[in-house]
């Protein structure tokens, strides 16, 4: 049993930590690369920053997982990653003009940082308790910090040098260390149940069928994220009108995010996540006949709230039901680094490969993956429970 100090839910501390969380991710991911190349980095110097991110991500998702279900309390071990992970990536004031050294610290920053978000999400739904559902309206607080960092981070570049993009990841880092410890509860007893492996839980076929969904359809993704503003570029759209569109996927992601709660009164995970699969492969499909309209494009991008938001948070529930207290914090560390970052890892990095032989090509690809998951999903409706239908708080 969760052991949370209130019975309401503490939407405001929780959505604060969503916020800091992915700003952090609003400042960093389209500015970074900037930032090493004024250092004068390569680009094959700044992909392996990257992947040596994406890998340790990887492997601190699981570690942290696996800390949190043996002593039952991932609150300790956030507020423990967070201050490691500042104090890691503050070195990179001494390392800039060395490349292991920056390397290392954003390996090692990342294993801290995003290797404990998992174990938030932990939190988060033991403090929802049987308003799990509700789950989006916090998450998409975090969007709502991605969109507004990336907006105010690219207009305050255009006033200061990219050299202080490092003091500004800082700085924000502090604030997700405060909301850290703003935050509570979470805890449970540790061996709750002795008798759950997550061995055991690996060999259940709906658990390997759903992890093989979500991973298809985060690596579906994997090309859109890579080179979508590359494909407009090429198209010749302005800098101007590729933030426009990637706004418009985002506006619509926080919409998804809201209403998800009341689709989940009606219809179940499976049946949620079929149609989010089924316009995901309708998505990919019109990206890879290669739309040069406005409208064409801009349909894509709402499609984003069902491809995305949709997808994330029934992920996020389905695995917090396939996996039950004693196995919790592996399952949600399974969900965010072996499905999400994992996948798209080898989304980019095949999208990468395949680029060379045509936008449209890669596209049809990540359709054809999203429709092998879709396939897959068939496979859960016997499976998969309905969830269970509860009011709304007010």
């Amino acid at each position: 049993m969760s052991v949370c100090e209130s019975t309401s839910p503490p939407y405001c501390r929780l959505s604060a930590y969503y916020f800091f969380s992915c700003a952090i991710y609003g400042a960093m991911l389209p500015y970074w690369v900037l930032w090493m190349r004024d250092q004068g980095y390569s680009t094959v110097q700044i992909g392996g920053v990257t992947s040596a991110q994406i890998l340790m991500t990887v492997a601190g998702t699981y570690f942290f997982g696996y800390l949190s279900d043996k002593t039952g309390k991932p609150l300790m071990l956030v507020r423990t990653g967070v201050m490691i992970a500042l104090a890691i990536f503050a070195a990179v004031f001494w390392v800039a003009e060395n490349y292991l050294g920056v390397v290392m610290v954003l390996a090692g920053s990342s294993f801290f940082w995003q290797g404990i978000n998992a174990q938030f999400e932990v939190i988060t739904l033991r403090h929802l308790g049987r308003f799990k559902d509700n789950y989006s309206l916090v998450r998409l607080v975090g969007s709502v910090g991605f969109v507004l960092s990336v907006w105010a981070t690219g207009h305050l570049l255009e006033i200061i040098d990219i050299g202080y993009l490092p003091v500004l990841l800082l700085g924000l880092m502090m604030l997700l260390l405060i909301t850290a410890w703003i935050n509570y509860g979470g805890h449970i007893q540790p061996g709750h149940d002795a008798s759950l492996t997550i061995r055991g839980h690996l060999k259940q076929p709906v658990v390997l069928v759903t992890i093989a969904i979500f991973f298809l359809s985060n690596l579906s993704h994997g090309s859109y994220y890579g080179f979508f503003s590359l494909f407009l570029e090429e198209r010749g759209y302005s800098q101007g009108q590729i933030g426009n569109l990637w706004s418009v996927a985002v506006v619509f992601e926080l919409m998804m995010f809201a209403v998800m709660p009341m689709m989940l009164r009606y219809i179940s995970y499976t049946r949620i996540l079929m149609i989010s699969l089924t316009l995901t492969v309708v998505r990919w499909a019109v990206m890879a006949s290669e739309p040069s309209t406005w409208w064409a494009l801009a349909f894509i991008q709402l499609l984003h709230g069902f491809t995305f938001s949709w997808v994330h948070s029934v992920g996020i529930l389905m695995f917090k039901q396939l996996f039950p207290d004693a196995l919790e914090g592996r399952g949600q560390a399974l969900f965010a680094g072996g499905c999400a970052a994992a996948g798209q890892a080898v989304g980019i990095a095949g999208a990468g490969y395949l680029w060379n032989w045509g936008a449209g090509l890669t596209f049809a690809i990540s359709a054809a993956c999203a429709l092998v998951a879709l396939a897959l999903t068939l496979l859960l409706t016997p499976l998969s429970p309905q969830p269970a239908k509860h009011s709304v708080p007010g």
